[in-house]
């Protein structure tokens, strides 16, 4: 846990307040970046995908990757948008701890962390598409299979959720939050898959593009209003 960042994160963001924090963490982290060996990243999903059978291996990963998202981005998007910088979260030098579970629980990064303007808040959100989410999604994708447009639905709903309850939940948040809400202004270009990863109705209610799958897994429910599976049998 970051301290300075742990204080500016909402109740509703509570679970993954911790998500990130600094130092290398216990005997058990391991260097992101190693998930790119076959054996390591087979053995770091071994303990999760133990409670679900023989699945399909591209469904299990994207399920996966939602609890790594979501430990990923309550922090850094707190930094950002409450306090106005990046978190030094490059893929090569941040490390991984996993819970009991087998589920992503905190992500370690280096004791320097680098200053940030709050007029550099948008460099910093692209900082963290380009320096981690897109190796993460060509890991992912190398390992297993999985189609990348999966894992990007994933992180554009995680960080839009958590952008949100940033924005909504403090005055103090700036024009960061309206960065990040949609992934609009300088990210939504078309070299930016999270631009593309959501929709919105005639509601204005933001949906996948693609379905993650997850529901394939026994005992695991849909995303419920954001499947764009459901929202296909409501025509």
């Amino acid at each position: 846990m970051i301290a300075e960042i742990a204080a500016c994160v909402p109740a509703s963001l509570e679970a993954y307040r911790g998500g990130v924090a600094v130092g290398p963490g216990g005997p058990t982290a391991l260097p992101v970046a190693a998930l790119r060996e076959p054996a390591v990243f087979d053995a770091t999903l071994a303990t999760f995908g133990a409670g679900y059978g023989a699945a399909d291996r591209r469904v299990l990963v994207s399920y996966w990757s939602q609890f790594y998202l979501a430990a990923l981005a309550t922090p850094a998007l707190t930094a950002l948008i409450r306090l106005g910088r990046p978190l030094p979260l490059g893929f090569d030098t941040t490390r991984l701890e996993l819970d009991d579970a087998g589920r992503p629980a905190r992500l370690l990064v280096p004791a320097e962390t680098p200053d940030c303007r709050s007029s550099d808040c948008a460099s910093g959100l692209a900082g963290l598409v380009e320096g981690h989410l897109s190796p993460f999604v060509e890991m992912c994708h190398a390992r297993c299979g999985i189609a990348p447009r999966v894992l990007w639905g994933n992180a554009a709903v995680i960080l839009d959720y958590v952008a949100g309850e940033l924005g909504g939940a403090d005055e103090l948040a700036c024009t960061a939050a309206a960065t990040g809400r949609g992934w609009r202004g300088p990210l939504a270009c078309g070299r930016n898959p999270l631009a593309q990863a959501l929709c919105a109705d005639a509601s204005g209610c933001r949906r996948r593009r693609v379905c993650c799958l997850r529901h394939r897994l026994p005992g695991v429910p849909s995303c419920g209003a954001l499947c764009p599976l459901e929202r296909a049998t409501k025509r």
